[in-house]
């Protein structure tokens, strides 16, 4: 893994610096004054590869005063690129966001892989770079503080971050899934022992089982005898069955002919009886006459009730010209009222219509012209309402005299139709004559037909009677046979299920043979698997990869450590520890040399501990990065060189020269000035109103 690009906002010390791109560099040192921000760089990458920094909670990473936070990190892999994207929302609906990207080289565009859930994103990222946060804190990043993080830990610890550095944990599911095999083949075995002993169960049971086919078949011998026999007369039987289902047929056919002729017949007499009065013509002629009597006297009132229609009309038109007059003339008298009133207003000798002089006498007269005019309007207004009223009053005698007449007529339609059909008839009355004459000849050769089925039907009932007679004769029943039938079915399965024992008996045989095969198969399997079991456990192929590994891991310290003590001191690492009973076990021992001695680890302190724990550390990074398993390219130092002088230093800046062939991009932080110049390219951390800003130096 090759950091590439780093994008932060809200994190740490850092509000929006804006990218910082790594491309380019080989070696390089963040530098700038303690509290800058150096360290939160390196803290934003691993909690944007795995969630996780120095600071155990989220929300305490985010910039003070703020709720949210955003690392975005590119890097290399393999020759591919990826980006990680992971955000962090605070307050009462926090929330968290992990975003994997790809780069898609056909399109020159980026395109989410991430799955669907956080956690399944976050081991998709830990699978991609083949090693966890642990891992990477123990080896690859010299976290400020925490040098000694792989050295400190216990024997069997150390042993087990060498584990993963190494890629080992393949081993675990090696052994795992041989243990499964195990357990599995365990099973199998105890069921194919269980299997075998109801096999031996059946197997004595063979002399019980051949007794029983040899009574079962004698009993199915004399059961088919008599079924023979059986089945022999109801043979016949059926036949007469048959005989007399045919006949039935017959009868039935018969019967619904002489029935269709029967209805022929009525429906024949019943056509002859309607069509008998229509081919009476002085029937027809004497009721015609008295229809056409009948309507002769309803003429008078037809007359009587136009001429009372007539006056009706006449009524109803002189009561609308009376109610004209009388809605005209309340109109027509309002200005005659209104002039009145006027005049009996006025007091000036000037009339107030016409603007001419007008005299007391001559106002008074006028006024008395007016007075009578609106009362012969009053008068002819009274004389119309009564002359309306009177109207009225005979158009309702009218009325009921006109109803009566039309009750009187409202059978004329009826007569008249009547005549219609009655003149029809006449024209048609051969024709029905004709048709009688047919109906007769159909009524001979009908009643023929009849009486000669009728006949036939007889004789067959007859012979039906014959075969129910034998039927109920017979002592055979359909449930004699059937229960002979099934006692039959019965002994030949007991015969069946005898045999079938028996076949099972030598199938049995066979599956005992084939058992022990198997059986002595999986016993053969089982010791293979604790042979496989042992060999992928902690002290088969993993230790032995360990123990290969081991002197190449004090090589490399020794190498380091000797640039950086004058060849003083010299690490031995053992991985087999006798304890008080004698017995050897697995772990992994730092043992030191130097003038006074060989010493455990845990007896060094100060600057000697910290040399010690960075040669160890380095040669950890060098290890991981040469390893397939896990494709980490870049090494990380936060680590304060404050503790070594000026010749320690060197030692220490020499020796990160002498790795530099194994790592594609080392980053370290120092605030030493004089450990500025020591490097090719710098990073300048420092703080700012607007939070820390870091810039190439």
């Amino acid at each position: 893994m090759i950091p590439i690009e780093l994008e932060l906002y809200n994190f740490l010390a850092y509000r929006d610096p804006g990218p910082l791109n790594f491309e380019g560099l080989h070696i390089a040192c963040l530098a700038g004054p303690n509290g800058a921000g150096k360290s939160s760089l390196l803290d934003a990458i691993t909690w944007a590869l795995w969630g996780k920094a120095r600071v155990n909670a989220p929300d305490d990473l985010i910039h003070q005063g703020q709720t949210e936070m955003r690392v975005a990190l590119t890097f290399d892999l393999g020759g591919s690129l990826f980006r990680v994207i992971r955000q962090r929302k605070t307050g009462k609906r926090g929330a968290s966001l992990l975003e994997l990207q790809g780069w898609d080289t056909e399109t020159e565009s980026w395109r989410g892989i991430s799955e669907k859930t956080i956690r399944e994103t976050q081991q998709k990222i830990d699978n991609l770079l083949r090693l966890d946060y642990e891992t990477f804190v123990n080896s690859a990043f010299l976290v400020q503080g925490r040098a000694d993080e792989f050295t400190t830990k216990t024997p069997g610890l150390r042993k087990q971050v060498l584990s993963n550095i190494l890629g080992l944990s393949s081993w675990e599911d090696y052994e795992r899934r041989a243990r499964d095999r195990i357990t599995e083949t365990k099973a199998r075995i105890h069921r194919l022992d269980g299997r075998l002993d109801e096999i031996d169960r059946e197997l004595s049971q063979r002399e019980m089982h051949e007794a029983e086919l040899v009574v079962a078949e004698t009993a199915a011998r004399e059961v088919s005898s008599r079924l023979e026999a059986t089945e022999k007369q109801w043979v016949s039987l059926e036949q007469t069955r048959h005989e007399l289902v045919a006949l039935q047929r017959q009868i039935d056919d018969l019967t619904q002919r002489i029935t269709s002729n029967e209805r022929e017949v009525a429906k024949v007499e019943q056509e002859q009886a309607i069509v008998k009065p229509q081919a009476d013509k002085e029937a027809l002629k004497a009721a015609l006459g008295e229809v056409q009597k009948a309507l002769n006297e309803l003429q008078p009132i037809q007359t009587r009730h136009k001429k009372v229609a007539e006056q009706r009309t006449t009524a109803a038109e002189e009561i609308a010209r009376l109610e004209g007059i009388n809605q005209a003339l309340g109109p027509e008298t309002e200005p005659v009222k209104a002039r009145l009133a006027v005049l009996e207003a006025a007091t000036e000798p000037v009339c107030p219509t016409c603007g001419q002089p007008l005299t007391e006498q001559h106002r008074k007269e006028l006024v008395a012209d007016l007075e009578q005019e609106i009362e012969e309007r009053r008068e002819q207004y009274r004389d119309n309402r009564d002359r309306i009223q009177e109207l009225q009053t005979q158009m309702n005698e009218i009325d009921h005299r006109r109803s009566e007449l039309e009750d009187q007529l409202a059978e004329r339609p009826s007569l008249e139709k009547r005549v219609g059909e009655l003149e029809t008839a006449l024209g048609h009355a051969d024709e029905a004559a004709r048709r009688i004459e047919e109906f007769a000849n159909t009524l001979v050769r009908r009643s023929s037909e009849l009486a000669k089925d009728q006949k036939q039907r007889e004789e067959l009932e007859g012979q039906v009677e014959e075969a129910e007679n034998r039927l109920r004769a017979a002592s055979l029943s359909q449930e004699d046979l059937d229960r002979l039938r099934k006692e039959k079915r019965l002994a030949d399965e007991r015969v069946g299920g005898a045999r079938q024992k028996l076949a099972a008996l030598d199938a049995f045989e066979k599956q005992r043979s084939e058992t022990h095969v198997e059986r002595e198969r999986l016993v053969n399997d089982l010791g293979l698997y604790e042979d496989l079991r042992e060999a992928f456990g902690k002290r088969g192929v993993p230790a032995m990869i360990i123990e290969t590994v081991v002197p190449e891991l004090e090589r490399s310290s020794n190498e380091l450590l000797g640039r950086m003590t004058d060849g003083r001191m010299h690490v031995r690492i053992e991985t087999q520890r006798e304890i008080k009973t004698g017995e050897l076990r697995e772990a992994l021992d730092i043992i030191i040399s130097d003038e006074l001695g060989s010493r455990p680890y845990e007896l060094y302190s100060g600057g000697e501990s910290f040399r010690i724990n960075f040669a160890i550390r380095i040669a950890l990074s060098r290890l991981l990065a040469r390893r397939a398993g896990a494709q980490l390219r870049t090494l990380f130092i936060d680590e304060g060189f404050g503790t070594q002088d000026a010749r320690g230093r060197e030692h220490l800046v020499a020796a990160i020269n002498t790795i530099q062939d194994d790592f594609d991009r080392i980053l370290v932080i120092t605030h030493i000035d004089e450990l500025k110049e020591a490097f090719p390219a710098r990073i300048e951390v420092a703080k700012t109103p607007q939070g820390s800003q870091f810039r190439f130096t």
